[in-house]
């Protein structure tokens, strides 16, 4: 799968999933796309659910080659796969760090090999002119992509597994490169 980029007017937003990215991209939209921001308001949502609280990266337009900067999000290695795991509903940890490293197994909803589910698959695989914010700068990275409002929170926390100690540093092994991205931009 190639890296997605969604384009916020002069800039594009890496599609990092699980490091902000479904507030940003509600950001996005309520900022650069009136028409579907008002499809998305004036649908109808069951009681208890708002379009605040849906995901809505399938209606931007994006690139899978960068042609403008970049602005990422960056989440710790260890507390994205952390989150991914809720995610995808998984519950072995050891089993789905085995599956990472043999690249064998299906995720929960019988898509791609866990190591090709997106919301697996490492930090550092876009490329092209980025500036980086960490996860905690999340508000900084919007204001970067030009978005005035407020950014929403969207996916509330979700029961994550504790990992081990040696699972902790599987994890780290496992994302080397995101684990190095990391230490430099927090």
């Amino acid at each position: 799968m190639h890296p997605q980029y969604f384009i916020a007017g002069e800039r594009l937003f890496a599609f990092n999933p699980k490091a902000g990215s479904s507030a940003i991209v509600r950001g996005i939209v309520a900022q650069y796309y009136p028409e579907i921001e008002k499809s998305i308001t004036e649908a109808h949502y069951p009681t208890g659910r708002s379009a605040d609280t849906d995901q809505h990266h399938s209606l931007l337009p994006f690139r899978i080659n960068p042609d403008r900067p970049v602005v990422q999000v960056v989440r710790c290695p260890v507390e994205r796969f952390r989150s991914a795991m809720a995610q995808l509903q998984l519950q072995d940890v050891d089993k789905t760090l085995h599956e990472l490293h043999a690249e064998e197994g299906w995720g929960s909803d019988g898509g791609p090999r866990l190591a090709g589910n997106i919301h697996m698959m490492p930090q550092t695989r876009f490329v092209g002119d980025i500036t980086y914010f960490s996860i905690s700068r999340v508000v900084d990275a919007a204001e970067a992509l030009g978005i005035t409002c407020p950014l929403k929170r969207i996916n509330e926390s979700q029961e994550k597994p504790e990992l081990t100690g040696e699972q902790a540093e599987r994890v780290r092994q496992w994302y080397a490169d995101d684990v190095e991205l990391w230490e430099r931009v927090r």
